[in-house]
Parts: C-alpha cells; sequence; structure tokens
C-alpha cells in the first residue's frame, strides 16, 4: 500500500511539474492569458497544490488583477500556521496594487525584520508605501538600498522615477528620464516605465520624441507589441491615424484578446468610420475589463440610453462606486451620466453630471485664463498687416495645404468629410504639428514667438525661415499618405489653427484657408457636453467658457482685417440649408474640378478623429441647427458672457432660422 501511496505520489509531481512547465513555456512564447489558463485547468485538478496556487497569483498580479491574485495567495496561506515569506511578499504587492497601504507596509515591515535591509523586493515595496504615505525621503532611501543590493533592478529604478516626478513634475534635472529609459529602452522593458514613460513625455509636450522612439524601437524589435502598440498610440494621440491603424492592428495580431489594445482599435476604427465595428470592438474590451471608465464612455457615445437597458444599469452599478476611484475614472464616469440622462430626458440630472465632471476634470488639467489671454493677445499685437505684407511672399510657395479651422464642435468634420470625398483630397485629421513649427519663428526686429513648453520643430540658435517652416510642414503632411497614393490637396483639420491664421499665411502663401462657423450657443453648448482626451480647458467651465469664445471672435475679426480675403468663411447652417452649393463652393476655391463624390460624404472611407465621428457617417439632418433652445435654462452664465455676439450671429443667419 505505502508503495502504491509513493508512486502515486510520484505521478502526481510529475503531472503537477509537467502543468508548471506548459505554462511557464506559454508565458514565455504566448501570453500571460494562455498561461493562467494552463494554470488554472491545473487548480480544478489539484486545488490544495500550492505551486499551482502560487503562479495563478503570481501572473494575475502581473496583469494587475489585484484582487483575484490576493484570493489565491490567502488560498496558501489558509493552510500553512507561518505564511511562506514569497506569498507573504506577493500578498503585499497586491495590497499595495489594491491601495491597501497600511496592510501592505505591515507585510513588508515583517518582511523586513527578518531579513533586515537584504531583499530588493521587499525594499522597493516599503518605497511605494513611504511614497503612497508622502514620506518622499525615506521612499528615496529605500529605493537606493535597493539599488546598492542591485544596480540594475528595474522595479527600484521605476519607483525612483516615480519619487522624482512627485518631487518634480518637470523632471528639471534629467533624473526622472534617465530612470525610466533605464527600464524602457531595451527588449525586456518594464511595463509600468512605458507607461510612464508615455505620459511624462506627453505632459511636457515631447509627443515628437516619443512617437519617434517608439518606431524606432518597434522596428528594432518587431515582435515587440509594447512597442508597436505604444507607436500605435503615439501616432492616434498625434492625430496621424493612418500610421496608427496598422500599428495597432499589428499589436492585435500579435496579441488578441488584449482589452487594452482593442479598446484602442475600437478608438481608432470608429476614427476610420467604421462605427459599427468600433462598438463591437469597445463592447469585447468591455467584456475583458467590465469596469473600464473610458471604455464604458465610448461606447456610451454611440449608444442611446433608456432606463432598464443593460448598458444603463452597469453605468449606474459603476456609479455606486465613484469616490473610491481615481479621479480620471471619476470624470470618465460623469461624463458618461450626463450622456445618459440626456438620452432618457433628465436634463437636471444630466448637467449635473456635466458640471462636475468639469469640475473634477479640471483638477486634472490645471487651466491657466491669464496666460491664454496673452496670447491672444500676443498674436493681435504682433501679427499685423505691416508685418504680414512685408512677410508674406518669403514663404514656402507649395498649394497642397488646405487648413479648416474654426472653434471645435463648429462643422470643421463636416467640412473636411465633404473635401475629403474628392479623389483629389486627402484629409489627414486634426494635425497637431502646427505649433512645434511655429515655434521660437522670428517675427520681425529680432523678435522670437515662444509660445510655452513646446517641443521645436527647428532649434533655437538655427532661426529657421518662413520657407523652410512651411517645407517641413509639408514634409510632415506628405509622410501621412498611404504608400502608392498620391493628392493635390491634404486637409489640415486641427480647429484650435484659427489661431495662427496670420502665421500660416506667412509660412505657407498658397495654403487654403477655411473658417468653419457655427451658432454660437450650438457650438459651446456641444463643447461643454463633451469630453476632450485632451487640452480645451476652457470648455469645462460655462463662464470661462464664454470668455474664450470671445477671444476667439475677436481674433477672427482681427484676421479678416489685416488678411482682406485670404480665408474662405462658410457657416454650418449654410452647409445645412444647401449642401450642393456649399460643396460647390468649396470645391472652386480649391481650385479643383467638380466631382459628385463630394454630395456622399456620408459614404466616405477616412478616418474622421473628432466627437462628430458618428454624424458625418449620416446625410445632413436639419434638426441640427436650433438644439440649443432646450437647454437655455441651464445656459446663464454662457449666455451672459456672448449674449451679444449670438445677436449678432442670429442677424447674420435670419433667413435660415426656424419661424416661430
Amino acid at each position: 500500500m505505502r508503495r502504491s501511496l509513493f508512486f502515486w505520489e510520484l505521478l502526481m509531481n510529475e503531472v503537477i511539474e509537467s502543468i508548471l512547465n506548459e505554462a511557464a513555456k506559454a508565458e514565455a512564447e504566448s501570453t500571460v492569458s494562455d498561461a493562467l489558463n494552463i494554470l488554472k485547468e491545473g487548480a480544478l485538478k489539484y486545488p490544495t497544490n500550492d505551486q499551482i496556487q502560487f503562479q495563478i497569483g503570481r501572473l494575475a498580479a502581473r496583469a494587475k488583477a489585484w484582487g483575484v491574485a490576493l484570493s489565491h495567495y490567502q488560498k496558501i496561506s489558509e493552510r500553512h500556521d507561518k505564511l511562506p515569506p514569497d506569498v507573504a511578499l506577493g500578498m503585499a504587492q497586491c495590497l499595495l496594487g489594491l491601495k491597501r497601504t497600511a496592510r501592505a507596509k505591515e507585510l513588508f515591515d515583517a518582511l523586513d525584520k527578518k531579513a533586515p535591509q537584504q531583499n530588493k523586493e521587499v525594499l522597493v515595496g516599503l518605497a511605494v508605501c513611504s511614497r503612497h504615505l508622502k514620506d518622499l525621503v525615506a521612499a528615496e532611501a529605500y529605493v537606493k538600498k535597493a539599488l546598492v543590493l542591485d544596480a540594475g533592478f528595474q522595479p527600484a529604478h521605476h519607483a525612483l522615477a516615480e519619487i522624482i516626478l512627485d518631487l518634480d513634475a518637470k523632471d528639471k534635472s534629467g533624473q526622472a528620464l534617465v530612470a525610466l529609459e533605464f527600464n524602457v529602452l531595451r527588449e525586456d522593458l518594464y511595463n509600468e516605465s512605458l507607461d510612464l514613460w508615455m505620459k511624462f513625455l506627453v505632459d511636457t509636450n515631447r509627443q515628437k520624441y516619443m512617437q519617434d522612439t517608439l518606431e524606432s524601437l518597434a522596428k528594432r524589435f518587431p515582435k515587440k507589441v509594447e512597442f508597436i502598440f505604444g507607436f500605435g498610440v503615439a501616432c492616434n494621440r498625434a492625430g496621424e491615424i493612418t500610421l496608427a491603424r496598422p500599428a495597432i492592428q499589428k499589436a492585435d495580431a500579435l496579441l488578441p484578446d488584449n482589452g487594452k489594445i482593442l479598446y484602442e482599435l475600437g478608438l481608432v476604427e470608429r476614427i476610420a468610420g467604421n462605427v459599427e465595428l468600433s462598438k463591437q470592438l469597445i463592447k469585447r474590451s468591455l467584456q475583458l475589463r467590465p469596469d473600464f471608465p473610458a471604455g464604458i464612455r465610448t461606447y456610451g457615445i454611440d449608444h442611446k440610453y433608456s432606463y432598464g437597458d443593460e448598458e444603463f444599469s452597469r453605468l449606474n452599478k459603476l456609479a455606486a462606486n465613484l469616490a473610491d476611484m481615481p479621479l480620471d475614472d471619476q470624470v470618465q464616469i460623469h461624463y458618461a451620466l450626463g450622456k445618459a440622462f440626456d438620452d432618457v430626458v433628465e436634463l437636471d440630472a444630466s448637467f449635473m453630471h456635466y458640471a462636475i465632471g468639469g469640475v473634477k476634470k479640471r483638477k486634472e488639467e490645471n487651466y491657466n485664463e491669464k496666460a491664454n489671454i496673452r496670447l491672444f493677445s500676443l498674436l493681435e499685437s504682433l501679427i499685423t498687416k505691416k508685418l504680414i505684407d512685408k512677410e508674406g511672399s518669403t514663404g514656402c510657395v507649395s498649394d497642397v495645404p488646405v487648413f479648416i479651422l474654426g472653434m471645435p464642435r463648429s462643422g470643421t468634420t463636416l467640412m473636411e468629410q465633404i473635401l475629403s470625398s474628392h479623389p483629389d483630397i486627402f484629409g489627414a485629421g486634426e494635425l497637431k504639428m502646427l505649433m512645434s513649427v511655429f515655434e521660437n519663428i522670428d517675427i520681425g526686429g529680432g523678435r522670437r514667438l515662444r509660445m510655452g513648453d513646446i517641443e521645436p520643430a527647428f532649434p533655437y540658435e538655427t532661426n529657421a525661415g518662413y520657407a523652410d517652416r512651411g517645407q517641413h510642414y509639408i514634409d510632415q503632411i506628405q509622410r501621412l499618405i498611404p504608400e502608392g497614393q498620391s493628392y493635390k490637396r491634404i486637409v489640415d483639420k486641427m480647429p484650435g489653427n484659427f489661431n495662427f491664421v496670420g502665421l500660416i499665411h506667412m509660412i505657407l502663401p498658397n495654403a487654403k484657408i477655411i473658417h468653419s462657423r457655427r451658432h454660437p450657443v450650438e457650438t459651446c453648448l456641444s463643447c461643454y457636453r463633451i469630453h476632450f482626451s485632451e487640452g480645451q480647458q476652457w470648455s469645462y467651465h460655462l463662464r470661462e467658457l464664454g470668455r474664450y469664445y470671445r477671444r476667439y471672435w475677436n481674433l477672427m475679426k482681427h484676421w479678416r482685417e489685416v488678411m482682406p480675403g485670404v480665408m474662405l468663411e462658410v457657416r454650418y447652417e449654410d452647409n445645412v440649408a444647401d449642401v450642393e452649393g456649399q460643396a460647390r463652393k468649396l470645391i472652386e476655391y480649391l481650385d479643383l474640378p467638380w466631382n459628385d463624390n463630394c454630395l456622399n460624404f456620408y459614404d466616405t472611407d477616412r478616418p474622421v478623429k473628432t466627437a462628430s465621428a458618428t454624424q458625418v457617417r449620416k446625410p445632413i439632418y436639419t434638426t441640427s441647427t436650433n438644439r440649443w433652445r432646450k437647454y437655455e435654462h441651464y445656459l446663464g452664465p454662457l449666455l451672459e458672457e456672448i449674449g451679444d455676439i449670438v445677436e449678432e450671429y442670429e442677424a447674420e443667419i435670419a433667413h435660415l432660422m426656424p419661424k416661430n
């Protein structure tokens, strides 16, 4: 009998060893999810085996499923009088992930007492706990001790970067960037450092460096999904969809059924016009990450909520835990609730959530209104008729670029879609490269225009001329055209380029500039209710929104005065009332022959990177004008700021306004 038991135990050990080896191979060659599935099947057969439970906990923690990981570590702990050190360490790390810092610190302290200052993972854990408890001096000391034990320990480099950025968010010394790039610029990258590195470079306006670096890494390590996906995300954020889409598709092929990749691919397909496919992808991502707030909000953009439907129930259930969420997640949920309650015509609740979401969004993205006022004032005072007349013929002579600009939500997307339906016109989307082209530009008298913390296209000492700057812009937009295709015109529809009409004309005197205008309240209301992924900090408070709109209104008057006839100005309401007439006017302005495709713009297969992605896939609907009246009760602060402008604009379109 004992001999039989011995062989049975030996056989069982061999089977368990086989399961562990198979999972390890899957983790190394395939995905964490495949390895987890192998281990979970093993756990069904051998539920009391500590090795299998431990590996499930480790991999779940790697996937940041902290609660799942903790439950498996706890199963092991229940079978032992004394907690095994590796299990205690795993539990402590999970508790940190769950923001249960005090309990995590107790476990880390207990582990440290057993081997004082000798375990690098424990020291990093204590550093993270200290950082969460705002004791940055102690946190830094723990990290440095860990690095003495192992100078190449990646979690320690990551923790050090976080501590430095807490002390100096701009990292003036460059130490945080060095620590992050130690972890990032290598094949065995540390994923958390990649995320923080990308966020840091965005926060410090070094997006071009980030994009170029990720492109280089993706080429150097062609099967490393993190670099390929990161490059796709960077291109997507830059508005360069023709580069973003194939990169994210490749990432999805390399790592299928990943919630993060599926969500980003859903965003890209929405921009590309495949709205139904986008909804399917985002829904699949939510099946993998059901409580992902950004995914829930994005899915809700194209979903018509009704009481009792599955999506509304999910949203309300998630909202019950709002207070426990990170600030950004709270913002996402408030905007989703604003849209949901608008759909069911509960306008009080809807505007309450938009207002709260706006206040919280502003905590994340500080808005310096004084700096914004200075920029508008500077542009008006420096870019004068005298300067334009003197310098206006020294730029790049290309007639390829077309700029559609104006306030966000003013009809720029509709105009671009009409133009992009023409076979000679390529719609490049909302490009973010002009400010870097203009940074440090000479505006006469030895003066340089400095717009803030902007990554310049040219070093200061180069003092690039207008023609060089214009040609640089042309080179950048040409690279966005799909291989093997050519176009006579390329459209950049970044609305905020209205700030730079004078400068655009100086570096690209033959560029076509189209100013899109729409009813001031319709425009502002639409901005107020949109969760912008970045920027537009002026849009989250009705009174500030009104003041910003007035500055825009006055700046456009300035451009008309100093450059008469340079812009074509088109009203959204005219587009709605006379689609063909306005489309012909636009095509004629671009010196191109008419093409009937421009009347079927909603069938055009090209990217639309705005909140209007769904609307422009449909024929124009006349109900898209004068909708703001039903919300008038909530718009008092806005109307107080721009009431006279509303009257002036409504006088212009009186012939189009509905009769009472």
